[in-house]
C-alpha cells in the first residue's frame, strides 16, 4: 500500500494501510507480542498463541522492509521491539517455538515450513538454518510441522506445498556470507524438487511427506518465489548495483530515495541474539559500543558473531552487515 501511495501519489493507501499497523500494534500485550488471529466483528484477539510462522510471519517481515523501503523510524522502533521479544520468548536454542502473547509461556513446540523465512534476519541464522536443513534432508522436503519435542511429524500437517520460505532464506545466507555451503543446500533443494514433484505438468505439491504421495496441484507461490529465489542463488546479475526489495510474495519493488523519509543503509541487525557469556556467543564476538546499535561512526560497531564480519555505521546511525545484493 505505501508503494502504491509513492507510485500513484495518492496517500490514501498508505495512510489505510499504517493506520491499521498502528492499531495492530496498540494491541499487543505488554511483552510486545502479538497474536495470530482477531475477530473482525469485535476486534479482539481469539488466538493467543503466537509465534513467527503461520498467521504473523508477514507481519514481522513487512515491519523491517517497510523501514528499508520508507526510512520511517516508526517501523524500525516496531521492529527492534518486536524483534527482541521473538528472540527472548520464542527462541529456544536454534529453534523457535509458539508462546502465549501473554504470557510469553510456551504453548506449542513444533517447526512450521513458514518459519523458514526468518533464519534471513537473525544473527545466529546459520545454526537455525542448518537445523531446517537437517529437517530436510530427513524426509527430503521441509514437512508444512514438525514437532519439536517428540523429533515426529505433525499427525495430519504433514504436506509440502512447496513453501519458498526455505529456499529464500538459503538466497539470503549466501548474499550475505558467500559461504558456498549454501550453494550446495541449493543444489538439494533442487533435486528433491526435481526427483519428488516434478510432473508433467509443473510441480505438484506433496500431500504427505511420508510417503511423498501427490496432489493435483501447484501454488503460484512456487514460480513467483521458490524458483526466483532458486535462480537468484545462481545468478544474482539482476540485483547488481540495483536497489530492490522483495514483497513477501516475492515481487520486487525499487528502493528510491525519493521515497524516503530518512534514507537508510540496508544493513542486517545482528548482535541482538547475543550476549557476553552466552552459549551461542562465537569467539569474535565484540558488542557494538551502544546497546541500542547506534553510532555515529564505525568505530562505534563491533564484530559480529556468527560470520565474525565488521559491522560498519549505516546512513541511518545503525550498526549492520552489508548484504551486498542491493
Amino acid at each position: 500500500m505505501g508503494a502504491l501511495s509513492r507510485l500513484t501519489g495518492d496517500s490514501r493507501y498508505e495512510a489505510a494501510a499504517l493506520r491499521a499497523l498502528r492499531k495492530l500494534w496498540s494491541m499487543r500485550s505488554s511483552l510486545n507480542l502479538v497474536g495470530t488471529t482477531l475477530d473482525v466483528l469485535t476486534g479482539k484477539w481469539i488466538e493467543y498463541s503466537s509465534g513467527i510462522g503461520a498467521g504473523v510471519d508477514s507481519f514481522y517481515e513487512y515491519l523491517i522492509k517497510a523501514y528499508v523501503l520508507f526510512g520511517s523510524e516508526e517501523y524500525w522502533d516496531m521492529f527492534h521491539s518486536a524483534y527482541l521479544a521473538v528472540q527472548k520468548y520464542f527462541r529456544h536454542g536454534p529453534w523457535y517455538h509458539e508462546a502465549d502473547m501473554r504470557t510469553g509461556e510456551a504453548t506449542h513446540w513444533q517447526l512450521t515450513s513458514l518459519q523458514a523465512f526468518w533464519p534471513g534476519d537473525v544473527a545466529a541464522a546459520n545454526i537455525s538454518h542448518r537445523e531446517f536443513y537437517n529437517v530436510w534432508q530427513r524426509f527430503g522436503v521441509l514437512p508444512e510441522r514438525y514437532l519439536l519435542n517428540f523429533g515426529m511429524l505433525h499427525p495430519t500437517e504433514k504436506y509440502y506445498p512447496l513453501r519458498p520460505e526455505f529456499a529464500e532464506s538459503t538466497f539470503y545466507l549466501y548474499q550475505a556470507t558467500k559461504d558456498p555451503w549454501y550453494l550446495e543446500v541449493g543444489e538439494a533443494i533442487i533435486g528433491s524438487l526435481n526427483y519428488y514433484t516434478k510432473v508433467d505438468g509443473g510441480f505438484a505439491s506433496v500431500r504427505d511427506v511420508s510417503t511423498m504421495k501427490l496432489e493435483d496441484h501447484q501454488h503460484s507461490f512456487f514460480l513467483s518465489e521458490t524458483c526466483k529465489y532458486l535462480f537468484l542463488l545462481y545468478d544474482d546479475s539482476f540485483l547488481r548495483n540495483q536497489n530492490y526489495i522483495f514483497t513477501t510474495e516475492g515481487h520486487p519493488l525499487p528502493i528510491r530515495s525519493t521515497w524516503h523519509e530518512i534514507i537508510p543503509t540496508t544493513h542486517v541487525p545482528s548482535n541482538w541474539t547475543f550476549s557476553v557469556g552466552s552459549p551461542w556467543e562465537s569467539a569474535c564476538h565484540v558488542p557494538d559500543v551502544l546497546p541500542t546499535h547506534r553510532c555515529r561512526t564505525d568505530d562505534d560497531c563491533g564484530v559480529e558473531a556468527v560470520s565474525c564480519r565488521r559491522r560498519t555505521c549505516s546512513m541511518a546511525g545503525y550498526c549492520g552487515l552489508w548484504l551486498g545484493v542491493y
